[in-house]
């Protein structure tokens, strides 16, 4: 006779045998496509993030609230840390970036975003805010590499914050560093845009170059064939959104982000992406 304990227990197996077996059927690969396809149907976004990035060999750390919409493109960040206060507010055809530094100079600037000032100690511009630019960039390593990628990813799961997430780490043994010749008009930021790269990490690793422009036609630099050798991504399992992204070149870990507070389509009104809201600081 089969009691109801021992039929619980049994339903509990049955149970935890089928979520196992749907773990193992599914692979990194298509758990990080279904990721594409969740981040693309985002409007609107909002979350804080803390960014780790190495600079000049160290890992500097940055925490901000970010307020974005994805198209057209608006974004407003408000730091935490370091400089607590700190606003960015940037629309898409913009020139420049509104910034209030919370301090020092005590007056709003106007910054070209792509410029030196604003992308002094960071790897990456306000226009990479969200998921968009980490997703073009996987995307394109998925197409370059389609005919192998379900053994350049692996997939297990794990607690994060608590939240249950898919842990998708992908190890990439085909990386390496080429010499290329630079052509007429080319910068290192087009040329990072152009093959997925880290323009930060170009310019880490040409160190006779000073800055994004500093280079001209017929020269030669050194550049990675791929933006990194290794990645892994934490998948929140609900929102299917990274909130944990870890990337390494050779010489270690070299990005670290975390995304918290994570609301998807919340309502934002349109004064929300102007200077005159009246819960900024501008």
């Amino acid at each position: 006779m089969i009691t109801f304990f021992n039929f619980c227990f049994l339903f509990t197996c049955i149970v935890s045998g089928i979520s196992v077996n749907l773990i193992m059927a599914q692979s990194g690969a298509e758990i990080t496509r279904q990721m594409f396809d969740s981040t693309k149907k985002i409007k609107t976004l909002t979350y804080k993030m803390k960014k780790m990035e190495r600079i000049e060999g160290e890992m500097t750390t940055q925490i901000a609230s970010v307020k974005l919409q994805r198209n057209p493109f608006k974004v407003y960040t408000r730091q935490e840390y370091p400089n607590n206060g700190l606003e960015v507010l940037y629309a898409e055809g913009d020139k420049a970036a509104l910034i209030n530094p919370n301090g020092f100079p005590w007056f709003n600037l106007k910054l070209d975003p792509t410029g030196d000032r604003m992308r002094k100690k960071q790897h990456h511009t306000i226009h990479n805010a969200g998921y968009d630019h980490v997703v073009s960039i996987l995307e394109h390593l998925f197409k370059k590499y389609e005919h192998q990628i379900n053994e350049l990813t692996t997939l297990k799961t794990a607690d994060w914050q608590g939240r249950e997430c898919w842990i998708v780490e992908f190890n990439n043994p085909h990386f390496k560093y080429d010499t290329y010749t630079v052509r007429r008009g080319e910068s290192i930021t087009s040329i990072a845009a152009k093959y997925k790269l880290s323009g930060y990490m170009l310019l880490e690793i040409n160190e006779d170059i000073d800055d994004y422009d500093d280079i001209s036609e017929g020269q030669n630099i050194t550049i990675p064939n791929d933006y990194s050798p290794r990645m892994i991504l934490f998948i929140d399992q609900k929102l299917m959104v990274p909130v944990v992204m870890k990337v390494y070149d050779n010489k270690g870990l070299y990005e670290h982000y975390e995304y918290s507070e994570i609301n998807i389509d919340p309502d934002i009104k349109k004064e929300e992406f102007t200077a005159e809201y009246g819960a900024y600081g501008f």
